[in-house]
């Protein structure tokens, strides 16, 4: 069985580490002077080089021939740590040894000394599985060990390390590693290999390692495996699921320019090409990115290929204001919902839809809200145009400054100040009158389609107060308008017996009064096509005072049962 080109090439000495000179330059200057720390964090994304490090600190401590802060890897220490046999140096895996038990554990064996190696190296790969309860069992330990342990913790988030643990280490922060940098290494792990490959093909796997240096190495791997020599960019996108670059500039286009069919036949073809649907969210989140960029002028940090740069020209010139920005957060979400068992394509092309219908015309999430406020603002400007006729404005005079000269002022002379003058009478500007305003009714709009035109803005406003009441006024709408009474129509029994609940009436009755400013009553009908299903029923000719004045007073109530009382046995009243 071969083995993978990450595990055959792994970093052994730290001049071999990619893109991690700082880490490499402190630690061997550590190791030569003899100074090491007793515990270290090393932070980063996950193959940056964070264990490859680990793995070589541990050897060059315990090294019997060190060369300038580098292990030799040639001595019995280093030739029995590489082998993984040395019985000293040993990593734990956090992930699945998180508990308290092992902790404890640990602390007991740090207590003895080296069997056969210099030092003890103990390398705890993500360390931020550890639970509370292991790392206070472990934190006393970790804070002094014996003199003879070296403690290294590797992780990718550290923000879940304890502070108390970070404020008892040496923290190093493992960077992504830069494209060229990657592509320069895949590039000689394939001269190592004797294979060849388009500078082109490597770049790209260099960009889908998104600086991860192990990344890149197991996607060349698996293009590799499709045995093309030599190694061309067509076969790195098959190998990859990435679509064709010109499939996804006409994508992005056709979505700059809020072209909805030809922006899903887009998508269309980059599924029926192969491409997989996070490589697909990623490109287009990259293109995005560059987009949002050059339109802010800052297009020297979108790291655009040649060809590359005018199309994200075109999407800045096309696209709406802000479009970008709610791509890459759009894209982003439906990547992270790949991870749950969902249509993978259908996530793709509901994060498509969002973005072509949220640019406006009310049919975004938005919609409902957008088109309720500009139908409030209406009736605001149509109330408003009917004030009073004949606005009185004061204007007051002012005395305009005198321009400031550059020369300097003489030498001030006392004189006495004249008596001050009288003060001007304050003239007063009569501005004509505004133009007439359209008639309008005691309780809001003046006719049906004002109402209608309303009819969002209330529900909105009902939404704030009962969302429940603003889901069945969604299926409602104005029938008739009188002055101060406003008739709904209700499709269905179940929404005819919400708007007759006392309660729901008296809160729409209070609504539509604020938002039309005025005083405005409603009556519900029904509306739909058949018979509600239960209609409020009458009291019965007959019917006793308290039945009858309780189905006054509760609309919409029924009586289900009733029980007769012998009166004759109470006595004269």
């Amino acid at each position: 069985m071969s083995i993978a080109l990450y595990r055959k090439y792994r970093s052994a000495t730290f001049a071999d580490l990619i893109g991690q000179a700082h880490v490499a330059d402190t630690l061997r200057n550590q190791v030569r002077g003899g100074e090491l720390a007793h515990a270290y964090l090393f932070a980063g994304i996950r193959g940056t080089g964070k264990t490859s490090t680990a793995r070589i600190l541990a050897r060059a401590v315990t090294c019997l021939q060190p060369a300038d802060g580098e292990p030799c890897n040639r001595c019995a220490a280093c030739v029995e740590v590489l082998g993984g046999g040395a019985v000293d140096v040993l990593e734990i895996d956090a992930a699945s040894n998180r508990g308290i038990d092992e902790m404890r554990e640990l602390r007991e064996r740090v207590k003895f000394l080296p069997a056969s190696l210099r030092r003890k190296v103990y390398i705890i790969d993500e360390a931020h599985m550890l639970t509370t309860e292991a790392w206070n069992a472990f934190l006393k330990t970790l804070e002094e060990p014996p003199p003879h342990v070296l403690f290294v913790l590797a992780t990718t988030e550290p923000h879940k390390v304890p502070e108390t643990v970070r404020s008892r280490v040496q923290r190093f922060d493992f960077r992504r590693v830069e494209r060229a940098d990657v592509a320069a290494h895949l590039a000689h792990i394939l001269e190592l290999e004797g294979a060849e490959a388009d500078p082109a093909a490597l770049d790209l796997l260099a960009r889908a390692g998104q600086g991860s240096v192990r990344d890149a190495m197991s996607l060349l791997d698996q293009a590799l495996g499709t045995g093309e020599r030599p190694l061309g960019v067509e076969t790195v996108r098959r190998s990859l699921g990435l679509a064709d670059p010109a499939t996804i500039r006409d994508l992005l286009l056709h979505l700059a320019a809020g072209d909805a069919a030809e922006t899903m036949r887009a998508a269309a073809r980059a599924f029926d090409s192969g491409a997989d649907a996070r490589q697909l969210l990623r490109d287009m989140s990259r293109l995005a990115r560059a987009a949002e960029l050059v339109a802010l002028g800052a297009a020297e940090g979108a790291d655009l290929a040649a060809d590359e740069q005018e199309t994200c020209a075109r999407l800045a010139a096309t696209a709406r204001r802000g479009l970008w920005v709610e791509a890459i957060d759009t894209f982003g979400t439906a990547e992270i919902n790949l991870r749950q068992p969902v249509d993978a394509r259908t996530q793709v092309e509901l994060s498509l839809l969002r973005l072509l219908h949220g640019g406006g015309g009310g049919a975004g999430p938005d919609g409902t809200a957008l088109a309720a406020l500009a139908a409030r603002v209406a009736e605001l400007e149509r109330r408003l145009a009917g004030g009073p006729p004949g606005v009185v404005v004061p204007v007051t005079g002012r005395a305009t400054p005198p321009p400031m000269s550059a020369e300097p002022s003489p030498p001030p002379v006392a004189v006495q100040a004249p008596p001050p003058p009288a003060p001007l009478p304050e003239p007063i500007v009569e501005l004509p009158p505004p133009p007439p305003a359209p008639p309008m009714a005691s309780g809001g709009p003046a006719d049906l389609d004002g109402w209608q035109a309303l009819w969002p803005a209330i529900v909105d406003a009902v939404n704030r107060r009962d969302p429940m009441l603003a889901g069945v006024l969604r299926s409602c709408r104005p029938l008739e308008a009188a002055p101060g009474r406003l008739k709904v129509g209700a499709p269905y029994g179940f929404h005819l017996e919400r708007l007759q609940e006392r309660q729901k009436a008296r809160l729409l009755d209070e609504v539509i009064s604020e938002v039309a400013g005025a005083e405005c009553s409603v009556d519900a009908v029904f509306s739909g096509t058949d018979a509600p299903a239960r209609p409020a029923p009458s009291p019965a000719p007959g019917a006793p005072d308290a039945t009858a004045a309780v189905l006054a007073t509760f609309p919409g109530s029924r009586i289900t049962a009733s029980r007769l009382r012998d009166t004759a046995a109470d006595g004269p009243a």
